[in-house]
């Protein structure tokens, strides 16, 4: 049963910048336009959706993404909104899509200047003119933009919203813009970590950090610092008295038939430099470069998985993942010979353990459950399907009874009972009570489906644990870990003392595994 006919659709756009700026709440101001629209046109309004987030593609807009979904599904007569403009500005491929969902659904769109018919001709290829007109806009609109930014940076300014770290924004007090001035409070910290891993004392990043956090010395996001966060202030050319653009630039890339968005690190597309004051000595600052260039890694695609419990071991004292420590290759003094498994908290008490053991042990213990859940032949695990479905089915029949109560405004409405005001008041709350019985029947589904896999998943579970368990040792490590993680979800690792000397084969942790069904 169709029980709203016409959606109201909010997005705020560049051009209120300026309104935004005095005061104006935008998307109210448009919601009151729209609201008095339907109100002449006798409209009977069944939701407003409201875009808070600022995206230039339809899968960075949530709304627009339920929008558009209920519109191909047809539940809408039409969409209400201030321009066609407003409902996609960006690329064809966007722009499409809209287009597709509008028409193939024959949703109308009704702006407060012109009504949009997808079945008529000429309409249709207004709607397609305007949304031509409005991709333009916005390529030229980001044009201007980054000429702006590019222009900047040539001048010595700084174009972007935050101060990196050891410094803060100041605007200039002739002409437009801002440029950078040290940070009374972080300046003295960012020379400290150039002198520390400069000169004939110098120290490692890891150590760096260790240093800062034991002298109470905090970063600007965060409690403790991180080898990274040292590392982005050693290579940052602010500190060398200058600016640049295109380090870490958004680049789209296709996965899977969908955009994403991702920022490699990459080299400058031009430095120049900048009017801040310099807080590095030059040939300290390209003493740390160098410095840097030798200790770069390996990439993560062309290094692959080394260890087999990857993501799946978790320090039972902070929480965090057990990362691998590689072995020592040239056999030197204080590193291993062999990979270990370790907790790479600061302060955290758990101790490590060799790979070899901890893959050995964990393969151990889950033998040991598959044995045991396979000798109790009357164990049963619960099963909720019946009760799940019997929630369900309450609660679509009290949405069913909300529905019909919608259905009876419209008669309210059009008998004249019913003012437009005192329709788009009880609207407005039967609208928020079937949105809940929507969300509460959504999450009803969502367990009843959770339940269903749980219980297929006992099924096959015994089933997989022993074809694994059987071939495990005949697989690379990248195949291992996939197959540990669809079996489990996590291993809690506990290890609070350390073995003696020549006694590392010793399993003296414990291991808390976590299947992907509940624990018998």
């Amino acid at each position: 049963m169709q029980y709203e006919e016409y959606l109201i659709y909010l997005r705020k756009s560049r051009s209120d910048a300026s309104l935004e700026a005095m005061g104006v709440d935008v998307l109210e101001r448009h919601e009151q336009i729209l609201l008095d629209l339907a109100k002449r046109m006798n409209l009977s309004i069944g939701g407003i959706y409201r875009e808070v987030v600022s995206g230039e593609s339809i899968s960075a807009r949530p709304e627009m993404q339920k929008l558009l979904s209920e519109v191909e599904s047809g539940r809408w007569e039409g969409v209400l909104v201030m321009e066609v403009e407003r409902l996609a500005r960006g690329d064809t491929v966007d722009q499409g899509i809209v287009q597709r969902a509008f028409q193939y659904s024959g949703t109308k769109i009704i702006t407060p200047t012109k009504t949009y018919n997808p079945n008529n001709e000429f309409d249709e290829e207004y709607f397609e003119f305007g949304l031509f007109m409005s991709r333009r806009e916005y390529k030229t609109i980001r044009r201007r933009m980054r000429a702006g930014v590019t222009a900047a940076v040539k001048e010595g300014k700084w174009p972007f919203n935050q101060a990196p770290y050891g410094w803060q924004r100041v605007k200039l007090e002739r002409g437009r813009g801002w440029v950078l001035a040290p940070d009374p409070d972080e300046a003295p910290v960012v020379k400290l970590i150039f002198r520390l891993y400069t000169g004939p004392d110098r120290i490692g990043i890891t150590h760096i950090c260790r240093y800062l956090d034991n002298r109470g010395i905090k970063p600007r996001n965060g409690d403790t610092w991180l080898e990274c966060s040292v590392m982005g202030i050693l290579r940052n050319i602010v500190n060398d008295q200058r600016v640049g653009i295109g380090r870490r630039k958004v680049v789209k890339q296709v996965q899977n038939g969908s955009v994403s968005k991702v920022r490699p690190h990459s080299d400058y597309d031009f430095t120049a430099p900048g009017l801040q004051p310099r807080l590095i000595d030059h040939d300290v600052f390209l003493e740390a470069q160098e410095y840097l260039a030798r200790n770069s890694h390996k990439l993560p695609e062309s290094y692959g998985i080394k260890n087999p419990l990857a993501g799946i071991l978790v320090c039972s004292c902070c929480g965090k993942k057990m990362q691998r420590r590689p072995a020592s290759r040239d056999g030197s003094s204080g590193r291993c010979p062999y990979d270990v498994l370790m907790c790479n908290t600061r302060g955290c008490p758990t101790i490590g353990s060799t790979l070899e053991l901890v893959e050995r042990e964990l393969i151990q213990a889950l033998s040991d459950w598959v044995a045991g859940y396979q000798l109790d032949p009357t164990l049963e695990v619960e099963n909720k399907v019946p009760e799940k479905e019997q929630l369900l089915s309450s609660a679509v029949s009290n949405h069913d009874l909300l529905l019909k109560q919608n259905g009876n405004l419209y008669d309210l409405l059009e008998q004249g009972v019913y003012t437009t005001e005192i329709f788009l008041e009880r609207s407005h709350e039967l609208q928020k009570r079937i949105k809940e019985s929507e969300e509460h029947i959504e999450i009803l589904k969502k367990d009843l489906k959770y339940e269903k896999e749980k219980i297929a998943n006992i099924e096959n579970f015994i089933p997989s644990c022993k074809e694994l368990l059987s071939c495990y040792w005949d697989l690379s490590v990248q195949d291992r870990n996939k197959a540990l993680k669809m079996l489990l979800e996590s291993v809690e690792y506990t290890k609070t003392k350390r073995n003696r000397k020549g006694d590392k084969d010793n399993p003296t942790f414990t291991l808390n595994l976590k299947p992907r069904i509940p624990r018998i």
